[in-house]
């Protein structure tokens, strides 16, 4: 999922995805966490964005705070004690691309 995700936003294309593809990706974001006790936050900030993306006229500011906020998560994730690996970098990599589209 990581890696898919990674691929989609690097390629170029994420600034063409729509609201729908947005609220797919986050779906499969969610079902690929829903066993990991430890996404709390995670999951219900996506949940959150899901939600507005899902709203006939999604809240630009909201969007913003909710991809700001994941970043950050995502940044903590990479940097906690149990980062390893390729994983790593690859976190890393998603939270700058997350703080981009938020920014």
């Amino acid at each position: 999922m990581l890696e898919d995700t990674l691929l989609l936003f690097q390629g170029g294309n994420a600034t063409d995805l729509t609201a729908a593809q947005g609220v797919n990706l986050i779906d499969g974001w969610l079902m690929a966490l829903q066993s990991d006790l430890n996404i709390g936050q995670v999951g219900e900030q996506l949940s959150q964005l899901r939600d507005e993306l899902q709203s006939p006229q999604p809240d630009e500011a909201s969007v913003k705070s909710l991809l700001r906020s994941l970043a950050d998560e995502t940044q903590a994730a990479a940097e906690g004690p149990n980062a390893e690996g390729t994983w790593t970098g690859k976190l890393e990599s998603l939270s700058k691309i997350l703080r981009h589209f938020g920014s």
